[in-house]
């Protein structure tokens, strides 16, 4: 005899229940995103980021289970915030737009910055947890900007004869040197910056 549905009357409370609990995951992901930022991998506790998100140590490990799970999902949302809108830019208006939509986002949130740069310094370790993510991250990101490049190329947006894997790994660099940059100053106007590199890939104009 199949087991009988489960009355309306205990659906709702185990849906409110699951909001609930991905609230908290949530923010307790934005809380970590935070304390990660400032101490490392390395130096930071479970109990910091409790603290930090206002609750517990024990609801912390029944959300995650551990700290390698926690910053798994850190690196998930962190991905998560730049891929959706870059693609987005990239499809509706091309890669100046993509790069001062990325730009402008970054400096409305100096904790991301952070966290790029305390995790690509650690991440050279190959046996710290986001080792083998940064390097995979590194390479998805120069072959998504050189598909991007290549196609404005052969649209006639950037000059034809550019060494375009070069140029896909300089953009990288700019970005990760200038966010860095804005750490120490945040009147640095990195958008600027990056826009004007890549106004110097345009063709000539006509005489």
């Amino acid at each position: 005899m199949p087991d009988a549905p489960r009355s309306t009357s205990n659906a709702k409370p185990d849906r409110a229940s699951y909001a609930n609990g991905e609230r908290r995951r949530q923010q307790i992901v934005e809380a970590a995103i935070e304390v990660f930022a400032e101490n490392g991998y390395s130096g930071t506790s479970l109990r910091s980021i409790a603290e930090r998100a206002g609750t517990s140590h024990v609801s912390l490990m029944h959300h995650f289970g551990s700290k390698e799970a926690l910053f798994q999902r850190v690196l998930e949302r962190r991905l998560a915030l730049d891929q959706d809108v870059r693609l987005a830019a990239f499809a509706e208006s091309g890669i100046e737009a993509a790069a001062s939509v990325m730009m402008k986002r970054n400096t409305r949130s100096r904790a991301l910055i952070q966290l790029d740069a305390t995790i690509q310094v650690e991440a050279v370790d190959p046996n710290h947890p986001a080792h083998d993510y940064m390097k995979q991250l590194f390479a998805d990101t120069v072959k998504e900007v050189l598909e991007q490049l290549h196609a404005e190329e052969s649209r006639g947006v950037i000059r034809e004869g550019l060494p375009l894997p070069v140029v896909a790994r300089q953009l990288g660099a700019l970005i990760i040197g200038l966010q860095i940059e804005w750490l120490y100053d945040e009147d640095l106007d990195m958008e600027l910056h990056v826009l004007e590199f890549l106004r110097l890939l345009r063709p000539a104009p006509s005489a």
